[in-house]
């Protein structure tokens, strides 16, 4: 609250008016000219300031200075002589330099606002009540100091503290880049003479006592005793609401009864020369960890992280402002979210190239499932080659090359894309990996790139169900006129070297090898020579023995029913020095219950190549 200007009310100005009448008129009494007199006095709200201040004789005045604007460098403030004297009883009596390193000094007033000249006597002291915010808005600095026609003035605040630490002003000395000295006492500032404020809280953190009250003496006595009393408007129109860490409405009386509070019991935060290189420590240790660490981990724990490191050191911030030591936060926080939405965004953008690298390079080899399985974990889709355990199925068609020698290509070739695309979906709705077609053969695996722990059961089921879709397909080409197609199924189970083969830039296909997979493909030839469309090694029989003896239930996965798994024999395979055992697999009637038969007769198989 400043006192610039009179508080001439319509009930002054018209006693003053009615007074001036009297006066020049003989005829009026001198009783009704001091009746006249006494109620101007008691209608003058300046004159019974004065004698409130007067009273109490311990009242500090604010004193608005104006602040710089950008083409006012060369009009330095210019009052008049009358107001520089007038204001010359509240500014600092010694001023001196920190060090002679450099010249600092507090920000220059171009023009002061003091109050009415009655008021220069029963005033104690003036303060000024610039302190601009920083450039976001927030408030976070008082103003110690501010210079104005070559003299420097104290803070409202600082004059405040400095009357109730009973602290004559001939011991109050600003020292410029180190602080102010009450006694002492060294209150710490920066080159600007700036104090940062350490706000305790919000609004109200120190008690509100009504104007209203007090002037209706609703207030108990000792209310205001031994303290430090601020006095202002918390109205929300009042022009006077400042923003600060802890508040979006803090009224301007409250930041200065922080910063007496701060003076009087000596809680200030604490930025020394560290805060600098601290900074970019914190800088680094985040840009580098983060930098590090995110890349590495998937998308939802790199937030978490992020998350984390952001609010710990927010935390971190707050508790350490608690205690009065103050580090910066703005740059920190602002290096945690650049560098998470850059290594976001680049994920994006890396993880859509490597998703359509995926797609293009599996999507017509596997189901759609396994592919969105592997743009979630692109590292199961690593080109190197891996040893992996896989299921593989090798099939063909019976009696083909007699076919395509003998009927119309056309035919030929729309009836033999008919079966292939059928056994393609087939393969697909069982999660195969379809590695290639070799003419009229098909070729697929289970078990890479995606995990698959169950991947047994998925290539006999497999199997299982590509012969009943032939038996389908049968069905429709037997009404339509055409050859029927047949095939023959080999499954081994086993370790190979999976893998992305070919020439870089040229093709590349996902394949397998190794003799597991040469095993599976010469069973596949058993198939005619014994007679049976699903031929299976011992390998794989092994498994498939342990899902049958699971008992029947409403959940079939890992449990094969309703099927015969016969032992056929021990094979001599060529290229292969010891045995197999082979067995034939097929479908049985739903009614039917699954048996395995163990006794065959004691022959030997072989195989033969084409």
């Amino acid at each position: 609250i400043t006192q610039a200007e009179e508080d001439i009310t319509q009930d002054l100005r018209g006693l003053q008016d009615l007074l001036a009448i009297a006066d020049a008129t003989e005829a009026a009494s001198a009783a009704l000219t001091e009746i006249l007199r006494k109620k101007a006095a008691m209608a003058d709200a300046d004159r019974q300031f004065v004698k409130s201040l007067e009273a109490a004789g311990n009242v500090v005045l604010a004193l608005p200075l104006m602040a710089p604007e950008p083409d006012a460098a060369m009009r330095q403030g210019a009052p008049t002589t009358a107001v520089t004297r007038y204001i010359k009883g509240s500014e600092f009596t010694l001023v001196r330099q920190a060090n002679s390193s450099g010249a600092v000094e507090p920000i220059r007033a171009t023009d002061a606002t003091p109050p009415l000249k009655p008021l220069e006597r029963p005033a104690i002291s003036l303060g000024h009540v610039h302190s601009p915010p920083d450039r976001d808005g927030v408030t976070r600095y008082e103003y110690l100091a501010r210079e104005h026609d070559d003299a420097y003035y104290p803070s409202l605040a600082l004059a405040i503290a400095r009357i109730y630490l009973d602290v004559p002003r001939e011991r109050m000395a600003l020292t410029l880049g180190e602080g102010v000295h009450l006694g002492e006492l060294l209150i710490p500032a920066d080159e600007n003479a700036r104090m940062p404020i350490h706000y305790v809280g919000g609004e109200q953190s120190f008690p509100y006592v009504s104007a209203t009250d007090v002037l209706h003496t609703r207030v108990p006595r000792g209310t205001f005793t031994d303290k430090a009393v601020v006095v202002g408007t918390a109205a929300p129109g009042a022009d006077d609401q400042l923003m600060t860490p802890f508040s979006n409405n803090l009224p301007g009386f409250e930041k200065n009864a922080t910063v007496i509070h701060n003076i009087i019991h000596r809680q200030f935060l604490k930025k020394g020369v560290w805060a600098g290189p601290l900074d970019v420590s914190v800088i680094m240790l985040f840009g580098l960890t983060l930098g590090y660490v995110l890349p590495k981990v998937r998308a939802l724990p790199g937030t978490g992280i992020a998350a984390s490191a952001l609010l710990g050191y927010t935390a971190l911030a707050q508790y350490l402002f608690g205690k009065g030591i103050w580090i910066n936060v703005v740059n920190p926080v602002l290096t945690i979210t650049v560098i998470f939405m850059t290594i976001t965004v680049l994920r994006f953008l890396t993880g859509e190239k490597q998703a359509r690298e995926i797609r293009t390079k599996f999507s017509s080899g596997v189901s759609p499932t396994i592919v969105e399985e592997l743009i979630k974990d692109p590292a199961q889709a690593a080109l190197g080659g891996q040893r992996k355990e896989v299921t593989m199925l090798f099939s063909d068609v019976a009696g083909f090359t007699a076919l395509s020698e003998h009927g119309k290509a056309e035919d030929v070739v729309a009836q033999l894309n008919e079966y292939l695309g059928a056994m393609t979906e087939v393969v697909f709705h069982w999660n195969g990996t379809l590695d290639r077609f070799v003419g009229d053969a098909i070729v697929v695996f289970w078990g890479a790139p995606v995990d698959q722990p169950n991947h047994v059961e998925l290539a006999v089921k497999c199997a299982l169900h590509m012969r009943k879709r032939l038996s389908e397909l049968q069905d429709k080409w037997r009404a339509e006129g055409k050859a029927l197609l047949d095939n023959g199924i080999g499954i081994n189970t086993g370790g190979v070297v999976v893998g992305s083969i070919g020439a870089e830039g040229k093709k590349v296909d996902y394949t397998m090898l190794g003799g597991n997979a040469n095993l599976a493909a010469r069973v596949k030839r058993l198939t005619r020579k014994l007679g049976c469309p699903v031929v299976i090694t011992e390998y794989t029989a092994a498994r498939v023995k342990n899902m049958i003896a699971i008992a029947d239930r409403a959940d079939n996965r890992g449990r094969l029913g309703h099927v015969s798994l016969r032992k056929l024999g021990t094979a001599r395979m060529k290229g292969r020095d010891e045995t197999v055992i082979v067995y034939a697999l097929e479908s049985l009637k739903r009614e039917e219950p699954s048996r395995v038969e163990e006794e065959s007769p004691n022959k030997s198989l072989e195989t033969t190549d084409r």
